[in-house]
């Protein structure tokens, strides 16, 4: 049998092939040159870890109690300094939930007022009044956005005291607004009034003043925190707060020092160095940063974790020291050239990537210095060594492109 074909079968596979090539050829030119690139200018991006951990608040605290157990009318705000001999209440015989509701509500609505009008609403400015409308109205609109509203009851008083103002300006006058003061300052005084007999009571000695007790003021002390093992820590944050008397009005601390806790995963440890300052924000109490010095860490390997102990002086206005409460912590940041992992080829067992000069194509190498799910930052400023060249700042990185090669022209 003659397997060779006739001449006119070998001609027609001769004619396929030489398609095929020419197909083959085309398709190779037209990726070479008909392909649009799209770049971006190579910058440096900053990636920073944030460890989120729950804080115990230790403080030398003093309990006030009074053998009446009624209304309270306090004459010191809470969270300020008072001095010596200075009133901080008055306790009446009685009155119960109900009264006392009541009372809360009037003051907050009082309290609204005075800082609405307490000033007059000559000093103020209508434009800067409704600018500051604004930006309070966008920090509630976040607030709520973030699901995180550990700041909305203060920000949502500090935008009606805004409106109230705004609208005082409006109506030319504050009259409305002193009026119903009065109206609800008389209210207030009737209901202490059928409260029974008082007792009012003065700050032993100069300190700062809270209103409200935990329960927890003889467990969570600075001798407390200082004598801390990683068993006695994990005991005292699961005991029960011990009763709080009917009589109790408030407690005070009669220093500005106190400690928090933070317990950490062993994991987290290479971050933090005893004697080193980090900054906290504590999240549910209105955003707000503090300067937290490291005294020691206590290791607790048997939890699985590390104790932080931080200290701290600081005492800013409006801030409320819950026992526990949400921390923030920015421990480490690391700053390198942002590249897509999409775009990062390897040669000779080096990544690298390539970028465009003119029309031009270059391949440069990279040094990645952390990996996110779908990018590099790769280190800046490494000089060229002969053998390979590096990406640089402002090096148009290639973002697409077929058969690119080091030394490609680009019609």
């Amino acid at each position: 049998m003659n397997k060779k074909g006739s001449p006119l079968q070998q001609k027609a596979i001769l004619g396929l092939v030489f398609v095929l090539v020419v197909c083959y050829t085309v398709y190779h030119m037209t990726s070479l040159f008909g392909t649009e690139l799209s770049t971006f200018a190579a910058g440096v991006t900053t990636e920073t870890t944030v460890l989120h951990e729950n804080g115990y608040i230790f403080r030398d605290e003093t309990v006030l109690t009074s053998h009446y157990t009624g209304l309270v009318s306090y004459e010191a705000e809470s969270g300020r300094k008072v001095g010596q001999g200075q009133t901080l209440a008055t306790v009446y015989a009685e009155g119960g939930y109900l009264e006392k509701e009541q009372l809360r509500y009037l003051d907050h609505r009082i309290e609204i007022l005075e800082e609405s009008y307490g000033s007059g609403l000559s000093t103020l400015d209508m434009g800067e009044v409704k600018e500051d409308v604004s930006e309070s109205y966008g920090t509630i609109v976040k607030i709520l956005a973030s699901g995180d509203v550990g700041g909305l009851s203060y920000e949502a008083d500090r935008f009606l005291v805004l409106l109230n103002q705004m609208n005082g300006l409006s109506l030319g006058d504050d009259d409305q607004g002193l009026q119903t003061w009065n109206q609800l300052s008389a209210l207030r005084e009737e209901l202490l009034q059928n409260s029974g007999g008082s007792q009012t009571y003065a700050a032993e000695q100069s300190g700062y003043f809270y209103s409200e007790a935990d329960g927890y003021e003889s467990y969570f002390t600075l001798q407390a925190a200082e004598e801390l093992t990683g068993d006695s820590f994990y005991q005292l944050i699961t005991r029960e707060p011990e009763a709080i008397s009917e009589g109790t009005y408030g407690k005070i601390s009669y220093s500005s020092e106190w400690i928090l806790v933070l317990p950490i995963d062993l994991a987290d440890q290479k971050y933090f160095e005893a004697g080193q300052t980090y900054s906290g924000t504590f999240e549910k109490n209105n955003q707000t940063e503090l300067p937290l010095t490291l005294e020691k860490i206590i290791e607790a390997p048997e939890h699985g974790s590390a104790l932080l102990l931080f200290k701290t002086d600081r005492l800013p206005d409006q801030f409320s020291f819950d026992r526990c409460q949400n921390v923030r912590l920015e421990v480490a940041q690391i700053s390198g050239i942002y590249v897509p992992k999409n775009v990062a080829e390897r040669r000779e067992g080096f990544r690298g990537v390539y970028v465009l000069r003119g029309s031009v194509v270059y391949f440069r190498y990279i040094d990645v210095v952390y990996e996110g799910s779908d990018y590099y930052l790769v280190k800046e400023g490494i000089e060229d060594d002969g053998e390979r060249t590096y990406l640089k700042v402002n090096d148009q990185i290639i973002l697409n492109g077929k058969n690119l090669f080091d030394g490609r022209i680009m019609d």
